[in-house]
Formats: structure tokens, sequence, C-alpha cells
């Protein structure tokens, strides 16, 4: 009976032990997945290198080597930067850096959402068009709340929140508006 209690008690232990590892990985690669987004937007030479496809593969390769011992990265990010390159993937970087960032957000419960409107949201706006939302993202969940400006939009906003999309834009009524007006009667 004892050696059972042990047992059980050790699979949880190493359950534990996996999960806050597993956090510690996620967070580590996180931080270098910043990293290395961040020096790619500001470097804006470097990210035309990445993204030329008419460059051969050994020169691109070696460039990449070159631009991760000076980024300091650790090898796992280099090895990893360096397979894009030989594999002729450079240009895909940002999006798989997308989707691992939604991987990281979904192990955690967490739903994008992205409020775009024509001027700046206050941040009592903010919380009140949040509030407002929140019944559309998956129960139990955690918004992550963007605000971005457009002034294209006019006036009014439009929200994703994971793969909802929603546009409430004077734009588009306007567009709207002028298709109809254009349609013949």
């Amino acid at each position: 009976m004892k050696s059972h209690r042990f047992v059980e008690s050790a699979r949880r232990a190493t359950r534990a032990s996996d999960r806050r590892e597993a956090e510690r990985l996620t967070t580590y690669v996180r931080d270098r997945r910043a990293q290395l987004t961040a020096l790619v937007q500001k470097d804006l030479k470097f990210k035309q290198f990445l993204m030329d496809p008419s460059m051969a593969k050994s020169k691109k390769l070696a460039g990449v080597k070159e631009f991760c011992a000076g980024a300091k990265f650790t090898p796992t990010t280099s090895n990893f930067i360096e397979a894009m390159a030989e594999n002729g993937r450079l240009n895909e970087l940002q999006k798989i850096v997308l989707r691992f960032e939604e991987q990281c957000m979904a192990s955690r419960n967490e739903v994008k959402c992205v409020i775009t409107t024509a001027q700046e949201l206050t941040p009592a706006q903010l919380t009140k068009v949040t509030e407002s939302i929140k019944g559309h993202a998956p129960a139990g969940s955690t918004l992550k709340v963007q605000s971005v400006v457009d002034p294209r939009l006019i006036g009014g906003l439009t929200a994703s929140i994971g793969e909802k999309y929603f546009d409430l834009s004077l734009m588009t009524t306007i567009k709207k508006y002028e298709a109809v007006i254009a349609a013949p009667l």
C-alpha cells in the first residue's frame, strides 16, 4: 500500500516538474523569438537579405551564420535559423514566429484580440470595448488585447478575437452604401 502511494506521488511530482520545465522552455523560446524579431525589424538591410530569393543559398547561409554570431544567439536559435537558410525558408521566418506565438498563447489559454479604431482609445474606452467583446472569446480564456489605430476606418471599430472578425467601421458602411447606389436599378 505504501509503495502505491509513493509511486502515485512520484508521478504527480514528475508531471508538475514536466509542466514547470515546459513553461521554462516556452518562456526561453519566446524570449529568443522576441530577440530575433526585434533584430530583424531593426535592421532593414538584414530583413531584405532574408527575403531576397535570388541570392545563392551558400552566400545566404554564410550571412546568416555571421548574423547569428554577431547577435550572440544561443546554439539552438542559430541552428534553427541556419536550417531555415539551408532549406530556403528564411522568407517564412516571420510566419513561423507568429505561429509559434499563437501556439504559446493557446497553451496558456489566451486569445489574441486586436481592436482597430480610427483614433486612439482612452484607457476607459478600451476597457469598455474589451468588456463588451469578452463574451465572444472562448469560455475560460484570457483576452490579450492589442489596440491599433487606422485612420482609414473614419469612425467605429473592427475587432478580431481569435478566428472571429467584427467590422463596425464607418468605412465599411460607406462602402456598402456606395455599392447600393452604384448598382443598376
